[in-house]
């Protein structure tokens, strides 16, 4: 099997072409939202014994969430709104992590296996479009007496 280049295109365009569908293929493989582990925004809660840092944490939809246990002790994450199209939680033991799929506040309370430690409050504010589209309240023109004129 031999390669021609089609008629027409010198080595320029060809390159041009080739080089187009390289960043294509990249930009394919690379873009967020496919799967957990592919997330491009890495974001950690910390849990300490007293304290959540940050408190709440900001992030975009479809992507990983980690929560790390620093405080020595056993716990158990649980969301306030239990519902799939939300979220996904996975809790193994020394390892907690979610995955958030629709803008808005998603509370949880993190709860500690001992009783005399009080159980933390926080939140995941997620935002964005997860399909990456922009945000329809801001605006990419200009903004004239509150109304918003696209370019």
């Amino acid at each position: 099997m031999t390669f021609s280049r089609p008629k027409g295109w010198d080595l320029a365009t060809l390159g041009r072409v080739t080089r187009v569908m390289a960043i294509a293929m990249v930009a394919l493989l690379v873009r967020p939202g496919l799967s957990a582990d592919d997330a491009i925004i890495p974001a950690d809660v910390i849990i300490e014994a007293t304290a959540l840092r940050p408190q709440v944490l900001m992030t975009e939809p479809e992507h990983r969430v980690t929560f790390v246990n620093r405080s020595g002790r056993m716990v158990h994450l649980d969301f306030i709104i239990r519902d799939p199209e939300l979220h996904h939680v996975f809790q193994v033991p020394d390892r907690i992590w979610a995955i958030f799929h629709r803008p808005g506040r998603h509370p949880y309370e993190v709860h500690f296996l001992d009783p005399a430690v009080a159980d933390l409050h926080g939140a995941i504010e997620v935002v964005g479009d997860p399909y990456g589209r922009p945000d329809p309240l801001v605006c990419s023109g200009v903004t004239v007496q509150g109304a918003c004129i696209e370019r």
